[in-house]
């Protein structure tokens, strides 16, 4: 009876450990191709435990960042690392189903290509910043917005590469991602909307009003905001056996008398012989046609809506 085979003494043994040269990663799956990809997993998930550990014991970075939602982001990023410089040192295949990898990365390869991925990702948000001030008070909304939430992705990176390279920058990389924060909040707070209209429009006013408050964007009556005019006209229709009110609302967006959106919206409502019955379903039917189609839709803007 054959005896079976020891295995190599790698394989039962601790895994090296990390250094400033090289991470180590070592798994066993069905087949090479299937352990080198869980041993890079490997490898992922200590970076990972690592990062976590880091940022919950970091005063400096929780200040600023302190949340659930920051937590999980940190880990869904950390996941989706891909290390791409590294070597098969030790391989057997243990049995005819099984097979066992450890592989060693370059850290520094690794920590350099992070480095040059936050860098050029913080370039292009710069340069969009820099390209803001032609734009109208709803397109900056957005833009920052956009920026702000690239900004916050870059957390994750900025904390891996200051775990890995004690040399490197991460309070001025923690403040490029706060100073972005801060400057959304800010234009956030500035962005306000005015909502106006003729007598027939009063309800239709109320309606995007409401629905602008409830959604956390301010409505007020001063002139330094974007301006939502809207004109009202009907036409009843009485010839037929069933009577239809056809009511169009003419909508108009405007940043200091720049027209930046608008359009034509038309509500049919059954007439029963009471316009004010009319206008009432009517504004019902415009409330349920912006929370199923979004204000951007309805009246013919792009805002990018709080959730």
């Amino acid at each position: 009876m054959p005896q079976a085979k020891s295995l190599p003494a790698w394989i039962n043994a601790p895994l090296p450990s990390d250094n400033s040269k090289f991470m180590y990663g070592m798994a066993i799956a069905k087949d090479r191709e299937s352990a080198i990809k869980a041993a890079l997993s490997d490898m992922v998930a200590k970076l990972g435990t690592t990062i976590e550990s880091s940022y919950e014991s970091n005063e400096e970075v929780r200040g600023g960042f302190v949340n659930s939602s920051v937590k999980n982001q940190i880990k869904s990023d950390v996941s989706k690392i891909s290390i791409n410089n590294y070597e098969v040192i030790k391989s057997h295949k243990v049995s005819y189903r099984e097979f066992a990898v450890m592989l060693r990365s370059d850290k520094v390869k690794f920590i350099k290509g992070l480095k040059e991925s936050l860098e050029t990702q913080k370039r292009e948000i710069t340069q969009k910043y820099d390209s803001l001030k032609d734009l109208d008070a709803l397109s900056r909304y957005n833009t920052k917005k956009e920026l702000s939430l690239k900004s916050s992705e870059l957390l994750s990176n900025v904390l891996i590469v200051s775990e890995l390279d004690k040399s490197f920058d991460k309070k001025g990389n923690l403040n490029f991602i706060e100073i972005k924060q801060k400057e959304f909040l800010k234009e956030a707070k500035s962005l306000k909307f005015s909502v106006k209209g003729d007598a027939k429009s009063s309800k239709f006013i109320k309606s995007i009003k409401n629905y602008l408050a409830q959604n956390g964007f301010n409505v007020v009556d001063t002139k330094d905001a974007i301006e939502i005019k809207i004109k009202t006209s009907d036409n009843i229709n009485r010839s037929s056996f069933i009577k239809i009110a056809v009511i169009t609302l003419d909508i108009g967006v405007y940043d200091k008398n720049q027209r930046i959106g608008g359009k034509s919206k038309i509500l049919k409502e059954r007439y029963n012989g009471s316009k004010e019955s009319v206008y009432k379903n009517a504004s019902i039917h415009l409330e349920q046609d912006i929370k199923s189609q979004g204000i951007n839709e309805v009246i013919g803007i792009n805002l990018v809506e709080n959730h």
